[in-house]
């Protein structure tokens, strides 16, 4: 038996969708839906955990905050050019809004809490996944 016109493009792509939202999913979930109902939270000081490094205070969980923070949002950067064309602007944008929203939720439930630091290494992540990404699909072009 000969299999005809198999679209595996077609069924790559809806594996690479299937993926990417549970990968959405996952964020959420970490950052949101198990998480309790609490007080509304915000600490806006720009690198306030980067201080709290240098400065020791509580080094090994502020550290092991911004590399959770960097490393959780670097896969959107990566994946996002696999769905579609896209720039690093969009890919910046899209990430930096997709972590505010994640903090304005947090802050409005209180299921966290609300920080510059957050948005700005989850973006930062974002795009080092990106990078990482157009590297590697540069070098597949060779």
């Amino acid at each position: 038996m000969v299999l005809k016109d198999i679209n595996t493009a077609g069924i790559l792509k809806k594996y690479k969708m299937l993926f990417f939202c549970e990968y959405i999913f996952a964020v959420l979930w970490v950052t949101l839906i198990d998480r309790e109902f609490g007080e509304h939270r915000a600490n806006l000081t720009p690198f306030w955990e980067f201080a709290n490094v240098i400065r020791n205070v509580e080094r090994w969980f502020y550290i092991k905050q911004i590399i959770g923070n960097f490393v959780m949002l670097m896969p959107l950067g990566f994946m996002l050019p696999m769905m579609k064309k896209v720039t690093w602007k969009s890919v910046f944008a899209v990430s930096c809004l997709f972590s505010v929203c994640i903090e304005i939720t947090q802050f409005i439930t209180g299921r966290g809490l609300m920080e510059f630091d957050d948005v700005f290494n989850n973006t930062f992540g974002a795009m080092v996944g990106y990078k990482i990404q157009t590297l590697i699909a540069n070098k597949k072009q060779f």
